[in-house]
């Protein structure tokens, strides 16, 4: 499998404003914004975002921009895509909060949306209308895609607006992967901890077949038999219980994040917040890294009397943010949370597992050292040979390291590993193309190890979060691990989640794709190692 070239270049603000004066019979005035967006990893820019041919009838909105990035590709295996969100917000509030709004019609290439001037893509729209996908539509290696004039229909009234509302258009983007339905296996033979066997005396992995319910038991042989790491919480080794059809197993066709939520897109995601639920997501507040300062490679500093972040290293992965942070975030970009039996998939693919194999196929794994000399601006790389993940706790050299012992320890930016001739395993790259499944940083994934977990039923996220009284800014969705009793507050705790694919601090038999050491630990705080990305279900054909 082709790894192509995965780097970032930090955006520059190219931010103007100009008023577009209502026509008569219309009797919105819009605002229009040309801007460039924070980069989102292999140098996705999503800019000149600007307002046009209101329609008051249908209560729509055009909002078109210009959109590029790069390592683009489609096979007869997969592809991937961008999947990009609109919202809209009163230029005049302070802070701004960024509402978002719904496209007009689902489908692929449905009415009122255009690719814009490459023709080699194509818009699919799933049925929530959430947020649609940009992905090519020809075979081949596209290496960069660059397009003018894409055109998204929004309902304006879906985010609260009305006809006479000054409204602004914020696009946000996010590198996606496609993972086509089929079967796969789960667990490697008994040879990471606690991975999944078929009986007491069967230590082949499960095989997932479709999404129809599994009934776990503990048969000698030939059954699904569930194996515990021993976490607080979670169900002991052979334990019977059944995992629904809705719970995602990974067979069925999704979408999953390139890469591990940035930096980057955590502040843009934070400074659309209102007010009021801001306080909650702090990353630096003392439930989070207690500073503004960097600490373990963080650069996020929030202040103000109004709370608005920035970061120093926009293409980083992020770390400190806990199960109802990643949830919030989730949410808020109409996604939702990767289960672990979709972590497996997404990294092994429909082949038969290799004993203690990593997220790229193959047990051969070196760790990180050096950084390429000079300010880590998104094009950094990793210089010390054959280096194709970041684990083990060692000290880094080179990039920001020159800076203090701050900048020594913690995650790196995503894609690091990829070059213009990798292989998937120099690139420690999953089956598909999904980067940093081991380590670099913690994925936080819904586990089938405790109840709460298998009641996940794999909602999506709609953008908006919880306004309750001390409780804004959470994830509402009722299904997801951690939801409060009172469903109103949102997500405000972790059980039914857990950990998979170790993180820098870790030691190599943590990053297996099969090590369930942590796939049900229930912890509600935010660690240095941590992080997370988000799925999304296929409802294409």
């Amino acid at each position: 499998m082709r790894i192509l070239s995965i780097r970032q270049a930090e955006s520059k603000d190219m931010s103007k404003m100009k008023r577009i004066f209502p026509v008569i019979l219309l009797v919105m005035s819009l605002l229009v914004a040309f801007f460039v967006c924070d980069v989102h990893a292999n140098n996705l820019v999503i800019s000149n975002v600007r307002l046009e041919d209101r329609n008051p009838s249908s209560k729509t909105v055009v909002v078109k921009f210009n959109i590029s990035w790069e390592n683009s590709w489609k096979t007869k295996i997969n592809h991937d895509a961008i999947w990009l969100t609109v919202r809209l917000y009163n230029p005049a509030q302070t802070p701004t909060e960024k509402k978002l709004c719904q496209v007009s019609s689902s489908g692929l290439n449905p009415n009122g949306m255009s690719v814009g001037s490459a023709s080699s893509l194509e818009v699919f729209v799933p049925s929530d209308k959430n947020g649609v996908f940009l992905r090519p539509s020809t075979f081949g290696f596209n290496n960069t895609i660059s397009s003018q004039n894409v055109a998204l229909t929004v309902k304006y009234d879906s985010c609260g607006f009305t006809d006479t509302a000054m409204v602004n258009a914020s696009v946000f983007g996010l590198e996606m992967v496609f993972i086509p339905e089929g079967a796969f296996y789960a667990g490697d033979y008994n040879t990471s901890n606690a991975s999944l066997n078929r009986g007491s005396s069967d230590p082949n992995p499960w095989p997932i077949l479709s999404e129809s319910v599994i009934a776990v038991t503990n048969l000698a042989t030939n059954g699904y038999r569930y194996v515990s790491a021993g976490n607080p919480g979670e169900d002991a080794t052979g334990t019977a219980f059944t995992i629904s059809a809705s719970y995602p197993k990974g067979y069925k066709s999704f979408y999953a994040m390139k890469y591990e939520i940035t930096e980057g897109q955590w502040v843009e995601f934070f400074n659309s917040l209102p007010t009021l639920a801001r306080p909650n997501r702090d990353l630096t507040d003392n439930l989070h890294k207690s500073t503004d300062t960097v600490s373990y490679r963080n650069t996020i500093s929030c202040s103000g009397a109004l709370l608005s972040c920035s970061t120093n290293r926009p293409s980083r992965a992020l770390s400190y943010i806990s199960w109802m942070d990643l949830a919030a975030f989730l949410d808020w970009a109409a996604l939702r949370p990767m289960t672990e039996l979709e972590y497996e998939k997404i990294a092994r693919g429909p082949v038969l597992p290799v004993l203690g194999e990593f997220a790229w196929g193959t047990n051969n794994i070196t760790t990180a050292t050096t950084i390429s000399n000079g300010d880590e601006n998104g094009a950094e790389v990793i210089v010390n040979e054959l280096a194709n993940a970041h684990y083990g706790n060692s000290s880094l050299s080179g990039g920001d390291t020159a800076n203090g012992n701050d900048y020594k320890k913690g995650p790196l930016r995503v894609g690091i590993f990829a070059t213009t001739d990798s292989t998937r395993e120099k690139a420690g790259a999953g089956y598909y193309g999904v980067m940093e499944l081991s380590g670099n940083l913690k994925e936080q994934i819904v586990t089938i190890g405790n109840a709460s977990g298998r009641n996940f039923a794999g909602s999506h996220g709609n953008g908006q979060l919880t306004i309750v009284p001390g409780y804004e800014g959470n994830a509402d969705n009722s299904d997801w691990p951690g939801i409060d009793g009172v469903v109103s507050r949102g997500v405000t705790s972790a059980t039914g989640s857990g950990f998979k694919g170790g993180s820098w601090e870790d030691a190599a038999s943590r990053l297996r794709i099969s090590d369930r050491s942590e796939a049900a630990k229930i912890s509600t705080q935010s660690f240095n190692n941590v992080g997370g990305r988000g799925v999304r279900t296929y409802d294409g054909n």
